[in-house]
């Protein structure tokens, strides 16, 4: 399986200084939604494991990071280039959850440059 855990220990290593592009997955157990999108997302990282690298947070275990970027609920998903971060737009419809055809078409679109992830001018 190529979907690694994220913590606050590991974090800034893994994620925001890799020379990787990669996506994280703020979700946990508890949540219906989360829990439909976890095959989807496995699937996506065993597909693009070569293009970027997908994590996982716990929601409930690591709160200081949910507190950072997931406190508008679950599941949410964030995309990290070179240390910047975006968070990936949520659907729509706030309660059908990310489908697998928006977000392979997100990761695709960044694949051909039609993404960019910048810091926001303060």
């Amino acid at each position: 399986m190529n979907v690694y855990k994220a913590s606050l220990e590991n974090f800034e290593d893994e994620i925001l200084n890799s020379s990787k592009p990669s996506m994280v997955k703020f979700s946990h157990d508890g949540c219906h939604l989360c829990v439909e999108l976890k095959p989807i997302y496995t699937e996506l990282a065993d597909r693009y494991s070569d293009v970027m690298n997908f994590f996982d947070v716990d929601t409930l275990k690591e709160t200081k990071l949910t507190t950072i970027f997931s406190d508008d609920g679950v599941p949410t998903i964030y995309f990290f280039v070179n240390g910047d971060g975006a968070e990936v737009p949520y659907p729509d419809d706030e309660h059908s959850g990310y489908s697998k055809e928006s977000l392979i078409k997100f990761i695709k679109d960044f694949i051909k440059g039609n993404i960019k992830i910048t810091k926001e001018e303060e």
